[in-house]
């Protein structure tokens, strides 16, 4: 703290005005003959007294002791005033060190800061930049996704309508099976097998009547083939006939080289015809026989295998799944005791 005081010392009244400073740990010590007054001025209202009257030599005594006094304070001030001086340079000099550290720090920092905001801008835009390109295509891709969403569900809808009408089609269908089903296990349970029984009855007597007509039915065979060659040679004759009035009437008004050269060939159409007669004669002839010969083949009689050894080749039917079996196994019996 600093502040400016008036010192007063002896009749003189000689002031002198110290700029003081308040200095931890130091204090100048007062004199008991010296008196410290706050300069009031002349407009001052109180009432100060005044000291005893005392002789000039003890008044000069006195003033020259306050004048040592006064200037060891002084001393003393000074080099305060100096300590504090020097201290305040030293302080000086190390706060302008550590604040061109600072700054150098602060400014280094500063660029550092500046070329990472700088950085982080750059980011910020190209980042941004995307966002609104992604923001758009997302936008694109939601419309077009939405629009495939709704077209596929649509789809759906329908392949599931139709699934519902294919699979109650199928329920009714199931369940029309289920009714044949169980008419036909009624059936295979109750009818089924009379039916299966005279079925292989059948197929017995079809077997045994098939072996039994089979001469007969060649003999039919034989003679249908007869009577269809007659009439066959009976519509020959008559197209022959009709033929030959024709010729007579075409050759009756020809010239008589040209009838003569037609005779010829009549002739030889006769002949042409009567080879072809031979020949479809030899063919029928064949037929018949290769069929005589194909039946003298099946035919048991005249197999000389079965004739010769009847024991060794024995003709048994062939057993079907549908046939019945029937074990003929010969079986041991007690005598009567």
């Amino acid at each position: 703290m600093e502040g400016h005081y008036m010192i007063y010392g002896g009749d003189t009244n000689e002031r002198y005005h110290t700029h003081t400073s308040l200095v931890v740990g130091s204090r100048p010590q007062e004199s008991p003959t010296k008196q410290f007054h706050y300069y009031a001025g002349p407009a001052c209202a109180h009432q100060h007294k005044s000291r005893s009257r005392t002789t000039p030599a003890e008044e000069e005594d006195d003033s020259l002791k306050e004048r040592q006094r006064e200037n060891k304070v002084l001393e003393l001030l000074i080099r305060s005033r100096r300590k504090a001086l020097a201290n305040y340079k030293a302080r000086q000099e190390t706060l302008l060190d550590e604040n061109t550290k600072l700054r150098e720090e602060i400014e280094g920092k500063e660029k550092e800061v500046h070329d990472e905001v700088k950085s982080l801008l750059r980011k910020y835009e190209r980042f941004r930049g995307a966002v609104s390109t992604l923001t758009s295509k997302f936008e694109t891709e939601k419309v077009l996704a939405r629009k495939a969403y709704d077209e596929a569900k649509a789809k759906v809808a329908k392949e599931v309508e139709a699934l519902e009408k294919q699979g109650q089609a199928l329920d009714n269908k199931l369940r029309e099976r289920k009714t044949e089903l169980s008419v036909l296990m009624s059936y295979k349970d109750k009818e089924y097998p009379v039916r299966a029984m005279k079925i292989a009855e059948l197929q017995k007597q079809i077997q045994y009547l098939s072996t039994e007509y089979e001469a007969e039915i060649n003999n039919l065979i034989s003679i249908t083939a007869i009577e269809k060659d007659k009439y066959y040679q009976e519509s020959e004759e008559r197209l022959h006939g009709i033929k030959e009035t024709v010729t007579d009437n075409a050759i009756d008004s020809m010239h008589d080289s040209l009838k003569e050269m037609a005779m010829q060939n009549i002739v030889m159409r006769k002949e042409i015809e009567g080879h072809n007669g031979l020949l479809e004669e030899l063919e029928s002839t064949i037929q018949d026989l290769t069929q005589q010969v194909s039946q003298l083949r099946v035919d048991p009689k005249t197999s000389t295998r079965q004739v010769m050894f009847p024991h060794l080749f024995k003709e048994t039917p062939k057993c079907t799944p549908d046939m019945d079996v029937v074990l003929d196994i010969p079986t041991q019996q007690w005598l009567p005791i």
